[in-house]
């Protein structure tokens, strides 16, 4: 079984995540199972823990709170219910029903139809459970929630205790009338009923008490006071302590009841309460996942890593916020095999080796991570770190040597299947003797075939790619004007130290730093040049590819957006025309019947046959009309906008207006001038109209007019905000609900893509706010899925 080395996931830090996510638990069982993850090499058991807990997000933000309650570890108890004879106490069994009832409660929640189609795995967690509601009647019944046993608990037991409460009644009223009938003496407190060895009794002086008058079963402190049972109510003490004993026994007959039933279920309780665990830790990976902005990821069965935008959960856990964190990306598979990152110090590569670490072993454990959902994430079957100042005091070990047995045990095992991080490789030691070191276990590693990020200063190192193509070299942006990091991972480029930079910035007198860069050399100075130069060309090429990566994508979320629409109006048509041509049929069919009917009194009549013949082609020239409209639906649809060219006076039938057309957009698209607006339609909704047809657009008729017809009967009850700030988003979400409020509508969907989630979450919290809306959901399979969301507005 593989095994991922323990020193690496101690260097990651992947023990404070887990501990986190435990801190999130609300059960000794979900915490039991949340501090067992670890990486795991099945890539179906790791992507149902991914779907579990993505599933889950959805739930915490968008659906009704699922029943998990913080709950008390009841294993013992429910083992001790095993054994023959005994019973458990009456809080532990109160314990176990409020176990059961959130079980019960559980088994209800996943049994709605819709929520089976939207988070299949997790219901499918909870359909494993299997409820014992009557066990939880049982105790509810018996136990109060004191924990005294209730008088419900048997019809024994409640004839028990009324005979008890008479006997205890008849002995109160006998002790008061002697009491009453006791001459009072100064000094004397008030008298009462005391109960002593179980038995009613009264207060009686010492130096009045007689033998005859009764038992002493205690006395005062100073012995002036007798605790009297008197003679005429001995009789009545002993039926009430017969009936005080059968009541303890029908009690711990009733608790050794309840205890068999639980024991005689104890196997399924057992495993509810694993599966319990199962949800519950769940809903701690999803609750961290919403504090860190965590996507499933991609796995692939392959070893490769594709991280879009990831950043370091902890900074994340700890900062609150995504953009005080910067993001990462990168890609290693079989051709960039390694990657060579270098840099000044402070720029951040150790943090970049230990998120792209840690990430890695997050994703191996079914925990979301932190980076777009695009990222892949490969199942690596050794990951093997060496990060930071790991000098051992105990070993007797410098930094040099801790760090070269780190590098040793991962050259000797490290293969195909292989991740390998290793900070400031061959620092420690003698410069050059430390750069032929590291260059001898970068080759190493090459040719072992493994992944590999290493973070070095040595100059030397940076040539490497030249004559390796699998090695990719990597720096960390560094602001060269403020001279300062900004910490952004840019790949195919080396970085410079920026030493001597530095240095001045920090007070080195000018005269060193001149001198200094003399040592460094003409041709060190001219490399640190050239790769300032293709930093700043590469920057751009960023900007420019990341503007038109944008561009595409907004361009082919509209593209399917558009062609969904018309696919709708189409199929819409259809439907019209059909209904209109069966309406139409029908009165043809009434017509036909009742022109008959009057030929045939014409003929009675004697009427002309021309008259006749008149009446026929009548119908038969609507019955024509009718075929084709029929055969429309068959063919291609045709408009009278198929063949319009710039200038066509066109009259638009949805808004009864005249207009110009300017250019065509598509096939089915054109855009037309209405007075001196301009808009895009449909070319079904025009008709083209004759010189003799051109009528002269009213000057009432504006675009405003026309926006103001739309909005009365076609709104679109769709806003498209995928691509746009959350700023623009929302000023556009604002406008666009006021308007689908004066519309009427009742519903109404934002698009904003999957993406981040980013925008999907400040939506639905604006959305929640909102006075016009009602409720939100996300859409179904068929409505876009989480990349849509859907507003029942307030009508």
């Amino acid at each position: 079984m593989h095994e991922i080395d323990a020193h690496s996931i101690q260097i990651l830090e992947f023990p404070k995540v887990r501990d986190i996510i435990a801190g999130l638990t609300l059960s000794p069982y979900g915490k039991e199972r949340v501090l067992g993850l670890r990486p795991l090499f099945d890539r179906e058991s790791i992507e149902r823990l991914l779907r579990e807990s993505a599933q889950m997000r959805d739930i915490i933000r968008f659906e009704e709170a699922m029943p998990l309650e913080r709950i008390d570890d009841i294993s013992e108890a429910v083992g001790k219910a095993r054994v023959e004879g005994v019973h458990l106490d009456p809080k532990d069994l109160l314990k176990i029903k409020d176990v059961l009832s959130m079980i019960a409660s559980l088994s209800g929640y996943g049994k709605i139809e819709e929520r089976q189609e939207k988070f299949p795995d997790i219901v499918e967690i909870l359909k494993r459970l299997r409820p014992q509601r009557e066990i939880v009647h049982a105790i509810d019944k018996a136990i109060e929630n004191s924990g005294d046993i209730s008088d419900r608990a048997s019809s024994a037991l409640g004839h028990i205790r009324r005979d008890m409460g008479d006997v205890g009644a008849r002995i109160k009223q006998q002790l008061n009338k002697i009491l009453s009938a006791k001459q009072k003496h100064a000094g004397w407190q008030d008298d009462v009923i005391t109960i002593r060895e179980g038995r009613f009794v009264i207060p009686v002086l010492s130096s009045e008490f007689k033998n005859t008058e009764g038992i002493v079963h205690d006395k005062s402190q100073s012995g002036a006071t007798l605790f009297v049972e008197p003679s005429t109510v001995i009789e009545a003490n002993n039926k009430l302590r017969t009936l005080q004993q059968d009541e303890r026994l029908e009690i711990d007959r009733i608790l050794r009841e309840l205890t068999a039933m639980v024991g005689g279920a104890a196997d399924i309780i057992m495993s509810d309460l694993q599966t319990v665990g199962s949800l519950d830790a769940a809903h701690a990976r999803a609750g961290f996942a919403l504090k860190i902005d965590g996507e499933k990821p991609n796995i692939s069965s392959d070893c490769k890593l594709d991280l879009i935008d990831a950043r370091h959960p902890l900074l994340l856990y700890a900062m609150q916020s995504a953009k005080d964190v910067v993001p990462l990306s990168l890609q290693l598979d079989r051709d960039n095999q390694a990657i060579l990152i270098t840099g000044p110090n402070t720029g951040g590569k150790t943090v970049a080796l230990k998120t792209i670490g840690l990430l890695t072993l997050m994703a191996m454990a079914g925990i979301e991570i932190p980076a777009d959902h695009k990222s892949t994430i490969g199942i690596y079957r050794k990951v093997y770190a060496d990060i930071g100042d790991e000098q051992s005091l105990e070993l007797s070990l410098s930094t040099f040597s801790s760090h070269i047995r780190n590098i040793i045990a991962a050259v000797q095992d490290a293969d195909e299947q292989s991740l390998v991080l290793f900070d400031e490789i061959g620092a420690g030691t003698d410069p050059k003797e430390g750069a032929a070191l590291a260059e001898i276990i970068i080759i190493t590693l090459l040719e072992r075939s493994c992944n590999l990020i290493a973070t070095t200063h040595y100059s030397q190192l940076k040539t490497l790619p030249l004559e390796y193509p699998g090695l990719v070299n990597a720096s960390l942006e560094f602001d060269r004007k403020n001279l300062q990091p900004t910490f952004r991972l840019l790949t195919g480029l080396p970085g410079a130290s920026y030493a001597i930079d530095i240095a001045l910035r920090l007070g080195l007198p000018d005269d060193m730093a001149d001198r200094a860069a003399v040592i460094l050399g003409q041709e060190e100075k001219s490399l640190d040049s050239l790769i300032e130069k293709l930093d700043s060309d590469l920057k751009n090429l960023h900007n420019g590819r990341k503007e038109l990566e944008e561009r595409l994508n907004r361009a082919q979320m509209l593209e399917e957006f558009y062609k969904s629409r018309q696919e709708k109006l189409e199929t819409r048509e259809k439907e019209l025309i059909e209904e209109f041509a069966a309406k139409y049929e029908d009165q043809l069919r009434q017509a036909r019947k009742e022109m008959n009917q009057a030929i045939k009194e014409i003929r009675e009549s004697q009427a002309a046959s021309a008259k006749i013949k008149e009446a026929h082609n009548q119908l038969e020239n609507q019955a024509g009309q009718i075929g084709d409209i029929r055969s429309s639906l068959k063919g291609k649809n045709k408009d009278d906008g198929g063949a319009l060219t710039k200038g066509d006076v066109v009259w638009i039938n949805k808004f009864n207006t005249e207009a110009e057309v300017v250019e065509m957009v598509s096939d089915k698209k054109v855009r037309v001038a209405v007075g001196k607006a301009f808009m895009v339609v449909d070319t079904i909704d025009l008709k083209r109209l004759d010189n003799k047809n051109k009528t002269k657009t009213p000057q009432s008729k504006s675009f405003t007019g026309v926006r103001a017809s739309a909005a009365e009967g076609d709104f679109n009850p769709e806003i498209m905000l995928r691509g746009f700030t959350v700023e623009e988003a929302l000023e556009k979400l604002d406008k666009f609900l006021d308007d689908a409020v004066l519309a009427g509508l009742g519903q109404v969907y934002i698009v904003h893509g999957k993406g981040t989630g980013t925008l999907r979450k400040r939506l639905s919290e604006y959305l929640k706010k909102h006075k016009a809306v009602s409720s939100i959901r996300i859409g179904d399979w068929n409505e876009g899925g989480t990349g849509v969301t859907i507003a029942r507005l307030k009508i």
